[in-house]
């Protein structure tokens, strides 16, 4: 049996099927395993992946909810590649690059 028997399968992890806003700024997701998501703005903001929002070498979070002003909404979504989602916010950040796969374990998260 060689190395690559041994390595099992992955399963393919879900990715959004439809992204939109609602009249509230959440980012409402529906994934192709039929679920879906609400992230609230504020929130969503508050988890921005990027290295303004996080340390780059620690990984420790700069930018959290206390950081966060309440009112921020999204001004605009862009698709970045096949992976991620690019969101322009009313506080005037726009680093953040949120995959899928970081989508996800929010997901997650939020339960």
């Amino acid at each position: 049996m060689g190395l690559l028997d041994k390595i099992k399968p992955q399963t393919p992890q879900p990715k959004p099927s439809d992204l939109a806003f609602d009249n509230d700024g959440s980012l409402l997701v529906r994934w192709d395993d039929g679920k879906e998501s609400r992230f609230e703005a504020r929130w969503l903001r508050a988890r921005c992946p990027c290295a303004e929002c996080v340390e780059e070498w620690s990984g420790k979070r700069v930018v959290g909810d206390e950081q966060v002003k309440e009112g921020v909404r999204p001004r605009g979504m862009h698709p970045v590649g096949r992976y991620a989602i690019q969101i322009e916010w009313s506080d005037g950040h726009n680093t953040g690059i949120y995959s899928w796969d970081y989508l996800l374990k929010l997901r997650n998260q939020e339960g």
